[in-house]
């Protein structure tokens, strides 16, 4: 028994080098079928959720890995396929791959080891290993309904609640899966159409209302979104994002008292949500509380550096309390992140329309549109501008 604590020890200490491993395996596990079934590039987080800051970085063909440095955290990953055209069958494949991988590695391992009856401490480190992806096979096909933060702001969840929610779907019409190839192909008013048909139809679930309101956003359907927000809420739990696309629709109807109160349950889910950051904040500065928006601006950037739609929205807040230098270099920075942000044209012309260069402010604005009908208040901006021009 006096050995026993070194003995635990030692066993620790090998499992905190084993961990790694199991999920790296486990990563490749979802990123090889991806690379053979696609043929498009995917991408695998070591170490984070999506976070390639303070991470090494490189490509083996179609492959990006980003590894964080030190492999002592690498307690978590991530896989993306750069492909959304994967069907229910190549996602339930997908799916199954990681946690699988280690187990059969492991399983195959200490099986050789065995049979040829190799050194013992091999035979030991490659049972804590055949543990360690036990338990990765356990906890990931096991469905949890608690979402998972990722980097960007969004949410996931892990393997046995995806493969839940494919089974689930799998049983749904046909139309179903339509509109989700379609949702993914960006083709969101075709999308969209389908799905309000189910909704009419009866299926009323709450990733049908999930994906339906997303199709109306997209493409400025705001009123469409409002006339089912009521039934969404009520379907289930809703999660940051749910909130965040609820808090848009009322930001756009002009509610905005109701927008913020959603853009806070959505940041209450997930503080570092940095779109209901962004959005929030623009709700603000459309309230004229500047200072207040650009707090949260800040907070959006510090979690993402290349967020260019925070920085020409705190740029528009800067320029409202009379930081003209600094809010104009947000604004030419998020040029610099993302030429084709229409908010930075619109954020822009605001500042020449203030400015009493209506001229100016009129050809930003219609570059806005240009990039994105569906900009806010492009129009009304538009024609305000126009009258102004028209009046000089």
């Amino acid at each position: 028994m006096e050995y026993f604590p070194l003995i635990l020890l030692s066993y620790s200490l090998i499992l905190m080098v084993i961990r790694p491993f199991t999920v790296l395996f486990h990563e490749l596990g979802h990123a090889i079928p991806a690379l053979l079934i696609t043929k498009e590039k995917v991408t695998i987080y070591l170490g984070s959720y999506g976070d390639p800051n303070r991470s090494l970085n490189f490509n083996i063909g179609r492959l990006e890995i980003w590894l964080k440095y030190n492999p002592f955290n690498w307690r978590m990953g991530l896989c993306i396929p750069s492909s959304k055209a994967m069907s229910f069958n190549q996602r339930i494949i997908f799916i199954l791959a990681g946690p699988f991988a280690s187990f059969i590695i492991a399983s195959i391992a200490i099986y050789l080891t065995f049979t040829f009856d190799l050194h013992g401490s091999l035979k030991i480190i490659l049972t804590i290993f055949l543990g360690s992806a036990i338990f990765d096979l356990y906890a990931n096909l096991k469905p949890s309904s608690e979402p998972i933060a990722l980097y960007d702001g969004t949410v996931g969840h892990n393997d046995g609640y995806c493969l839940k929610q494919l089974f689930y779907f799998k049983k749904l019409p046909a139309t179903y899966e339509k509109a989700v190839k379609l949702y993914d192909k960006q083709q969101y008013v075709e999308a969209g159409d389908l799905l309000h048909e189910m909704l009419n139809n009866g299926f009323k679930e709450t990733d049908i209302y999930r994906l339906a309101i997303s199709s109306f956003l997209q493409v400025g359907r705001f009123e469409l979104a409002n006339s089912w927000i009521d039934e969404f809420i009520s379907s289930g739990a809703l999660n940051a994002d749910d909130f965040t696309n609820v808090a848009i629709t009322y930001s756009n109807l002009n509610e905005h008292q109701k927008s913020l109160n959603y853009y806070n349950k959505a940041l209450l889910l997930n503080p570092k949500h940095k779109y209901a950051l962004n959005n929030k904040g623009y709700t603000l500065n459309m309230l004229h509380k500047f200072e207040e928006a650009i707090s949260l601006f800040d907070k959006a950037i510090e979690l993402d550096p290349n967020f260019a739609y925070s920085y020409n929205n705190r740029g528009l807040a800067k320029i409202k309390i009379g930081q003209q230098v600094d809010g104009l270099a947000d604004i030419n920075h998020s040029f610099a992140l993302d030429e084709n942000n229409s908010y930075a044209y619109r954020n822009l012309g605001i500042y020449h329309l203030d400015k009493g260069e209506p001229v100016q402010a009129l050809a930003l604005f219609k570059k806005a549109k240009q990039l994105d009908q569906n900009t806010h208040g492009i129009n009304e901006l538009i024609n305000e501008t126009e009258i102004a021009v028209l009046n000089r």
